[in-house]
């Protein structure tokens, strides 16, 4: 991806074949048709649903040629690490400084506290390239949406930037072996990444993208392919016939997936291996003379694939940032707009600093080094000022703070007990426990509200969660379905129900987001996430469904089977103990601190209220009810927040905020504000224990 080249001067053309050829602008041609993509599938269009590998194809381009380079160089005594370090930076840096200087100002302006706080992160990670080590330890559910993140996309300059710190070592020590042997080597590391990467496919799906680990192959092919041509292997010298073939394949291998692959996909892996294999194919038989060499060498294609590294930086940015700037989702049109904007200012960047700072005439090795020190130093203190002070809230004047930043109530994720449960600890320190609450985000939305009222009434509880769905019984479709995790889920289960219905617990709060937990319910579910039918889509759940499994393994979504799941579990749990159950929380679409964000940002102030249609709330919320409503014992006991925030303050509407306080931190959990009401009702269903009680 880094290695986007054109005739600067005072710099060679890199984008040639092993054994100098010369300069091959089919190359140029090929970045072009992995950066559109890219930036199409950012855009939202569903066509282009697989669009994100366009980012391996980049890999296997950057693999072979800097493996070229490096053997070339090595071959006639002039490789040195200096000089390959200077040439990365050269290529780099420049211009993903200035996309990084732009980011700054905006987000000071537009984004949320946590926002700007994990965007203060990523200033650090860029420049000291582990920003997809930060993306996977923040990505998931509590990363906040990746739409809003301007700098995620340097995930995979991270990850090339980390193969390029190892690959020269291990490449110096293998060929004291001779090529061949390296050769050879190589193709056992990579198929070993190879195979790691299908084991991690759906064990550790965010290990598997964002990490080098797994990821290595795709690079490593390119450099199998650039070894192969370094040893004399020449595929230009196939019959034509061969390599016409070969190439229109290559190109269906990567176009095919763009358009049949979606977010869903479980990638890479497996499916990752015709777009690899396809831009392999093209780096070997194509040639301008060839069909495949004629469309990548159409001139508009060799334009965008001159700026695509440019491109590639700037589309994400001008995308996150005009998300934050806009309630509600943006327009077609507006996409569109912005892509042609990121190809324009792709071309003024290539032009006014990629080009210039290539050119060794303009600044020498030891000035490269110096401003790429100085510029990494600078963007790592701003970073760290941002995150060491939590995203800056004293910008904010103190009166909107609250509706800015909403007092969390939020336990993200409890330490592990074994047995496949996690456990936190609320209330008295010390004292045992007597209450229990499970269920997932839910849950802990509600977990240090009820952890101060505990601590209040002089008691204990504990809030246990598995790995695994919060209802036993049910899947989600993401998660491998074979027998070992079928087994594993099982069993954490059965302690989790053991540890929650133990002899001191008095009883068990469930809290479970019912409705995205049941999707779809033979239809009568719409979506997993919500969209309030007013402009607000949630933007941060991933597309899941939830499943049943027969004796013989089969996977079924049917509504009943999963409807039985919940009632057995409720009813089982209220034989044992008072069960209370929270019934679904009105979601409300939008982020609604974003939607307080931007009109305070605009010069105006926050709205007075935020509410959904209470009618909205019940059409998407009536399976859910209905499946809630089959379990019957005499332990059951209910709570429901329709009653709280629905047709009280506003007739017909779901309150979000009103009178100065914001109810929710996103856009489905409660704030503390929120949870205090759902917290007092559950807590009403409860024994009293004396607070001398040991």
């Amino acid at each position: 991806m880094t290695d986007m080249l054109g005739q600067i001067p005072g710099e060679k053309p890199t984008a040639h074949h092993p054994g100098g050829r010369g300069y091959r602008p089919e190359v140029d041609g090929l970045r072009a048709v992995a950066v559109l993509p890219v930036i199409l599938f950012h855009a939202g269009i569903s066509a282009f649903g697989g669009g994100y590998v366009g980012v391996d194809v980049f890999f296997v381009i950057s693999g072979y040629l800097i493996t070229s380079i490096i053997l070339e160089e090595r071959m006639s005594g002039r490789f040195t690490l200096a000089g390959f370090y200077e040439r990365r930076a050269r290529r780099i840096l420049p211009a993903l400084f200035l996309v990084m200087l732009f980011c700054i100002p905006l987000a000071w302006w537009w984004m949320l506290p946590g926002e700007l706080e994990n965007f203060g992160q990523s200033l650090v990670a860029v420049p000291l390239f582990v920003s997809n080590v930060l993306f996977w330890r923040t990505s998931g559910y509590f990363g906040g949406a990746a739409e809003f993140k301007p700098l995620l996309h340097t995930w995979s300059l991270g990850i090339e930037e980390q193969y390029y710190v190892v690959f020269p070592l291990l490449l110096a020590l293998l060929l004291r072996f001779g090529l061949k042997r390296t050769i050879a080597a190589i193709g056992v590391i990579a198929a070993g990444s190879f195979t790691l990467s299908v084991f991690l496919t759906t064990r550790q799906p965010l290990v598997n993208f964002f990490l080098l680990p797994p990821r290595a192959w795709e690079l490593l092919a390119g450099s199998l392919l650039a070894s192969a041509g370094i040893a004399g292997v020449d595929f230009m010298r196939a019959k034509r016939s061969w390599r016409e073939v070969a190439g229109l394949a290559g190109l269906a291998l990567i176009l095919l997936p763009v358009f049949l692959y979606d977010e869903n996909t479980r990638f890479p892996g497996l499916t990752a291996l015709p777009p690899i294999l396809g831009t392999m194919l093209i780096l070997a038989f194509t040639s301008p003379e060839t069909l495949t060499g004629r469309l990548l060498t159409f001139k508009p294609m060799l334009w965008v694939g001159l700026i695509s590294y440019s491109a590639y930086l700037w589309h994400q940015p001008l995308f996150a940032y005009a998300r934050l700037m806009t309630p509600g989702h943006l327009p077609l049109w507006l996409y569109l707009v912005l892509a042609a904007a990121s190809l324009i200012l792709a071309w003024l960047s290539w032009r006014y600093v990629e080009a210039p700072f290539r050119n060794r005439g303009n600044f020498s090795r030891r000035a490269i080094f110096t401003w790429s020190a100085i510029g990494s130093l600078f963007f790592i203190a701003v970073g760290a000022g941002l995150a060491l002070s939590k995203g800056a809230p004293s910008r904010i004047a103190a009166a909107d703070l609250p509706l800015i930043a909403p007092a969390k109530s939020m336990i993200e994720g409890c330490p592990d007990a074994g047995g496949g449960i996690f456990v936190c600890n609320l209330g008295v320190p010390g004292k045992t426990p007597s209450v229990a609450l499970v269920g997932d985000s839910h849950a802990y939305a509600i977990g240090p509200t009820l952890d101060a009222e505990l601590k209040r009434r002089g008691l204990a509880g504990i809030l246990v969660h598995t790995a695994c769905h919060p209802v036993p019984g049910i899947f989600d479709s993401r998660e491998p379905l074979d027998t070992g995790y079928r087994e594993r889920c099982a069993a954490a289960n059965r302690a989790m129900e053991a540890r929650v219905t133990a002899p001191r617990i008095d009883a068990v709060i469930v809290a479970i987001r019912w409705t995205m937990r049941l999707y779809p319910m033979d239809g009568a579910i719409d979506l997993p996430w919500f969209d309030n039918g007013e402009g607000g889509i949630e933007d941060d759940a991933p597309y899941r469904r939830n499943l049943t499994l027969a004796g013989d393994g089969t996977a079924s979504d049917a509504a009943a089977p999963k409807a039985e799941a919940v009632r057995a579990y409720l009813e089982r749990l209220a034989a044992k103990k008072p069960t209370i159950v929270l019934y679904p929380v009105p979601e409300a679409g939008w982020l609604p601190a974003r939607l307080n964000m931007v009109a305070i940002g605009r010069g105006g102030r926050a709205p007075e209220t935020i509410s959904t249609a209470h009618d909205r709330f019940l059409a998407r919320n009536r399976a859910a009810i209905a499946t809630l409503d089959t379990a019957a014992a005499p332990g059951l006991h209910r709570v429901e927040p329709e009653d709280i925030f629905c047709d009280t303050r506003l007739k017909g509407r779901c309150t979000i905020q009103a009178d100065g306080t914001l109810y929710y931190f996103d856009d489905d959990h409660v704030s503390a504000a929120g949870a205090k009401p759902i917290v007092d009702r559950a807590l009403a269903f409860i024994p009293q224990r004396s607070k001398t009680t040991p």
